[in-house]
């Protein structure tokens, strides 16, 4: 929902949220909407501080909105990073896309053209059918942005950022570290999907609050589990008693809880490790540690597959990164082949390191 100086409610914008949420197949996250609705909002307060009229904007308006992230006039401001801007821009030009094709507006503020993809990228997977010559259409407004390879961690840099950790902190970075999950995956962990027994070497784990919401599963080292759920029997335990004596007979079905019984978010989990980090002198975020465990598992599989030759470590590794698409997963190929040196234990190695 978004109101205007006035509180009063935007309808165009909030009429394309409830599209977006409601009617379109395609974009079933609740992150996905978060981030579309923050995107407008930020949008709308330029619109207001500069008194445009959301309807009779141009590409000139769009520009300097643009230009103003890339460059803020505050000195103490940061500017944006290329991606985030370019994602806002997107997400502004499908509102305008859905604006004209419902005869809200008569025209788009936004143009696209044909553009050459640059010879520094890496071919697709079908690049040898592909028709359209190496070019792509993209929008004009859009800035140059250079896709950054991953940057995992190393097993050294882990250890001193969980070094001061409680256990629950611990225990979400080594749940994410050993089996790649998200920060949004580790909020939504379910206490009734954890397995009690922990017979297997591999004990499958299935998640549901997952990018995309296609649920998918995990394997979690035994190790891991059994910690866990001596969490669960202690500290947790003490958690939601205190929380029933405050708000009477009550046990929330998320394995992760702050101090006062409520799940942890997404967003807590990130601020809690980039704390952590930021005292332990690594400048890293959490995500990197899905991307820490991508490539140890990459090396680890590529490994196997020198005596399991049905094996196809990327496929494998698709699969267990819960990736849609092949290409995502295609560049920690880079990775791995731009720098051995990253990370030089192979899975097993990282999970004794840490564990």
């Amino acid at each position: 929902m978004l109101l205007d100086a006035k509180m009063r409610l935007i309808e165009p914008a909030c009429a394309w949220l409830m599209h977006v949420a409601l009617v379109r197949g395609r974009t079933r996250s609740p992150e996905t909407w978060r981030t579309y609705g923050e995107a407008l909002y930020d949008w709308w307060q330029t619109i207001e501080a500069n008194d445009w009229r959301w309807d009779s904007v141009g590409s000139g308006e769009i520009a300097a909105y643009r230009d103003n992230m890339l460059h803020p006039p505050d000195d103490d401001e940061k500017p944006l990073a290329r991606s985030t801007i370019n994602g806002r821009l997107r997400t502004i030009a499908r509102f305008y896309h859905w604006c004209a094709g419902t005869g809200l507006i008569d025209r788009t503020p936004f143009t696209a053209s044909d553009v050459a993809l640059s010879r520094s990228r890496p071919p697709g997977f079908f690049a040898h059918i592909d028709a359209s010559g190496g070019r792509e259409r993209v929008n004009e407004l859009t800035v140059r942005h250079v896709t950054m390879l991953p940057r995992p961690l190393a097993p050294s840099a882990i250890r001193r950022i969980i070094a001061e950790m409680p256990v629950r902190d611990r225990l979400v970075v080594e749940w994410a570290v050993t089996t790649g999950i998200r920060r949004m995956e580790i909020a939504g962990l379910k206490l009734r999907l954890l397995p009690k027994a922990c017979a297997e070497p591999m004990m499958p784990v299935r998640i549901d609050a997952t990018k995309g919401g296609k649920a998918r599963v995990i394997y979690p080292p035994p190790t891991l589990l059994d910690r866990t759920w001596a969490y669960v029997r202690e500290e947790r335990a003490v958690t939601v008693r205190k929380m029933q004596a405050r708000a009477g007979p009550t046990d929330p079905d998320a394995l992760f809880l702050t101090v006062r019984g409520q799940p942890m978010t997404p967003r807590r989990v990130g601020a809690m490790f980039k704390a952590a980090a930021d005292g332990a002198g690594v400048p890293a975020t959490f995500h990197a540690l899905r991307h820490t465990f991508a490539v140890a598992m990459l090396r680890f599989l590529q490994r196997e597959a020198q005596t399991h030759p049905d094996l196809n470590p990327l496929l494998a590794l698709q699969v267990l990164m819960g990736h849609a698409d092949l290409a995502t997963t295609a560049i920690y190929l880079r990775v791995v082949a731009t720098d051995l040196s990253i990370i030089e234990s192979s899975v097993d190695d990282l999970y004794a390191a840490l564990l």
